[in-house]
């Protein structure tokens, strides 16, 4: 008995490790091209066969692409604008949750519904008026333009979370404190937001990831040089070097999207654990 239980066991056991190689192949492999096509060199990238283990690497591209473009600049206004735009979010996030969570005010759900509504809007779906608003308002090639767009998406789905972690916090402990004579600024900072950081630390990390990685926003409201991001440097780079109109340098991409992907693979590796304990805490239980 014991004997085919511990067969079935290592059955089971062998097929889980046979699906999670086979999961990190199809995630892995791509992530592992990219490497390999940046660093090629430039005669090496379309072998046939394929080439996956190199004989040779290349830094070249990252001498170009550096020389070329202004990637300083480009990741200081990333940084930027994923920091303020995430601060911004959490604040004004933070005061709609604590109302639709604390004030039974009528239409609260209709308020969430709405939030929820205009998170599932593609963004294809309002570039024409968003366009027309900001060439009216001057705010195209922008900063603060940018930061308000960035700002704004990432309103609806910070408040929807920071509604779960709220609800999880007991009232006595805010009835408490009003009657030790908090008011409500104080009360929210120094009662709430402790109570409530493991959220505000995962939605910081997770909107300042997606603020990193927008490509679509800066690409229709930030053509200036001065205004442009990191993102917009892979569609840049494919025209360095190239030798035609209709040359697309695959190399140059690939190393402007490990550039991309490195800050944001440093911060998820070492704030993993804050994002899974944030998520399961607040919106799993």
């Amino acid at each position: 008995m014991n004997t085919q239980l511990n067969f079935k066991r290592g059955i089971r056991t062998t097929l889980f490790i046979l699906v999670v190689i086979l999961f990190l192949t199809v995630v892995l492999l791509p992530i592992y091209y990219i490497f390999l096509t940046a660093f090629a060199p430039s005669g090496k990238l379309f072998t046939v066969p394929l080439t996956y283990v190199p004989r040779s690497l290349a830094v070249a591209r990252f001498q170009d692409i550096f020389g070329a473009l202004p990637i300083a600049r480009y990741m200081l206004n990333s940084t930027m604008l994923a920091t303020l735009s995430t601060v911004l979010a959490l604040t004004v996030s933070l005061l709609a949750a604590y109302a639709i969570a604390r004030l039974d005010f009528p239409g609260a759900n209709l308020v969430m519904i709405g939030l929820l509504a205009s998170s599932m809007l593609p963004g294809t779906a309002t570039v024409i008026p968003l366009f027309q608003m900001f060439q009216t308002l001057n705010l195209m090639d922008t900063l603060h333009g940018l930061l308000i767009l960035y700002g704004s998406a990432l309103l609806p789905i910070t408040t929807w979370v920071l509604v779960s972690f709220l609800r999880q916090v007991p009232v006595e402990i805010e009835d408490a404190a009003k009657v030790d004579g908090a008011s409500f600024f104080p009360l929210l900072w120094r009662i709430v937001l402790p109570v409530i950081r493991p959220g505000i630390a995962t939605m910081f990390l997770i909107n300042f990831i997606i603020g990193w990685n927008e490509f679509f926003t800066p690409l229709i409201f930030a053509r200036g040089a001065g205004v442009k991001v990191i993102t917009m440097a892979l569609s840049e780079a494919q025209v360095i070097g190239a030798r035609s109109e209709f040359d697309v340098s695959w190399g140059n991409m690939s190393a402007v999207a490990i550039l991309t992907t490195i800050p944001v693979f440093i911060i998820t590796l070492i704030f993993q654990r804050q994002i899974v304990e944030g998520i399961t805490s607040g919106v799993f239980k």
